[in-house]
């Protein structure tokens, strides 16, 4: 049996019962004993698999006799990887189809094994072109997004719909963030160079982009605090946050921490930072992260942000960074990309509760950053307009520097991906009026 395969399709039958992806997949893993080439080779399979589900499906159709929503998940998750591995990952079909057969055993589906064998040998060999109801059918298919968040997009969207589909096939090269407590972006620059890693400079000052063998966590520079892992939108809104030495700040959805330990480093690890979050189990990363920084200015709450908190009183600084649907990082998250948006309408009422709350805290004179990882108006530029007309003391500010695929209009910054090293994000800059 091939275990990164059997592991590989027993993480596609799981996910299909819910839950995040990553931890599915961690969760197979564990069960497993691999090489770390059979690990990767596992990940690439159900990760791609998963992320190319409505393509692989339109190309499996035309030689099944009934919907693959029909079928046991064993077979769909076999049919499915068997030809993600000829049209992805440059496996020889007969390469592929054998190690499905033989998989369909091991899975307790001997019955379904010619059915596998039949299907998947002709739907190596091409097959019709698929018949698209419209366009927005067409660009579910083909980019594998479920059809309410392409309507989404094509509506908000309607000239860049199709280039943030293509985007979230991208794979994001690794940004990293420069901890100006212990090095500075040159030095670090040597020392990852001797550790066989490659960068570059990032569009964040402070950033690189890098590219390591192996894990990024096993670099003796990440042991001894001199980066952490941090996307350049991220980086980004800390930015346009613009903490200073010696000031009061609150970052109240912090985790896992990589905003929190930025905010801190800019703030020279002097004043006061609250690094807040919700779940209390990510509390423990927020913690790790900013003890292996070398921080000792921040405090860690365990807390909701929608409810207030006397001690935030008198913030120079604020970041809600909220929880959004996530529809910037597709390329990161490929469960998001088949999410109804049923759950919007509280999602948004969330949204909106926390920057409110948020608003409490801020000084006269402070700053207030609202960013999301979402490219849905309702989210973001809505949720600030509603604001800012509830809200006359507060006032937008433009942005401190542009990013190249910024697009900066009344209610703040979108930033569309770049398909490079920069997700979907929106900041929006708020200050509240000085005393008179």
């Amino acid at each position: 049996m091939d275990r990164a395969r059997y592991t590989a399709a027993k993480a596609l039958i799981w996910q299909e019962q819910g839950g995040y992806s990553n931890l599915v997949l961690d969760a197979a893993l564990k069960k497993q004993e691999l090489t770390p080439q059979q690990a990767a080779f596992c990940s690439s399979l159900f990760y791609g698999t998963l992320e190319r589900l409505l393509t692989l499906d339109a190309r499996l159709a035309p030689f099944l006799k009934k919907p693959i929503e029909k079928l046991d998940p064993p077979v769909r998750a076999v049919l499915r990887s068997g030809l993600y591995q000829v049209l992805y990952m440059e496996v020889p079909p007969a390469a592929a189809v054998n190690e499905s057969v033989k998989l369909m055993r091991h899975l307790g589906k001997t019955s379904a094994s010619g059915m596998v064998n039949a299907v998947l040998r002709r739907a190596c060999q091409g097959g019709p072109e698929p018949e698209y109801r419209d366009e927005t059918h067409r660009l579910s298919v083909e980019y594998s997004v479920g059809r309410p968040i392409v309507e989404l997009l094509q509506k908000a969207y309607p000239d860049r719909c199709e280039e943030i589909l293509k985007a979230s096939f991208a794979r994001p090269q690794l940004s990293l963030r420069v901890n100006t407590l212990k090095t500075t972006p040159e030095s670090l620059t040597r020392e990852l160079a001797a550790e066989g890693a490659e960068t570059r400079p990032g569009l964040v000052p402070g950033s690189l982009f890098a590219q390591v063998k192996g894990s990024v966590t096993q670099l003796e520079t990440f042991r001894q605090g001199e980066f952490h892992v941090q996307g350049q939108a991220s980086q980004y809104a800390v930015a346009c946050l613009d903490p200073r030495e010696g000031q009061r700040a609150a970052d109240l959805c912090a985790a896992p921490g990589g905003k929190s330990i930025t905010i801190a480093q800019l703030m020279h690890n002097t004043g006061r930072l609250f690094s807040c979050d919700l779940q209390a189990n990510r509390l423990r990363l927020i913690r790790s992260g900013l003890e292996r920084c070398g921080i000792s200015n921040t405090v860690v709450y365990h807390g909701d942000a929608s409810e207030f908190v006397e001690e935030f009183c008198g913030c120079d600084r604020v970041l809600c960074d909220v929880p959004c649907s996530g529809l910037g990082v597709l390329a990161q998250k490929p469960d998001i990309r088949y999410k109804g948006l049923e759950e919007l309408e509280g999602l948004c009422a969330i949204q909106r509760a926390i920057l409110k709350n948020a608003a409490r805290y801020v000084k006269p004179g402070g700053k207030l950053v609202y960013s999301t990882c979402t490219l849905n108006p309702a989210e973001n530029e809505e949720a600030v307009r509603e604001f800012l007309e509830g809200n006359e003391e507060f006032s937008l500010l433009p942005p401190p520097f542009a990013l190249p695929t910024g697009c900066s209009g009344p209610w703040g910054t979108t930033i569309f991906p770049d398909g490079e090293g920069v997700d979907g994000f929106f900041v929006a800059i708020l200050q509240r009026r000085k005393s008179t």
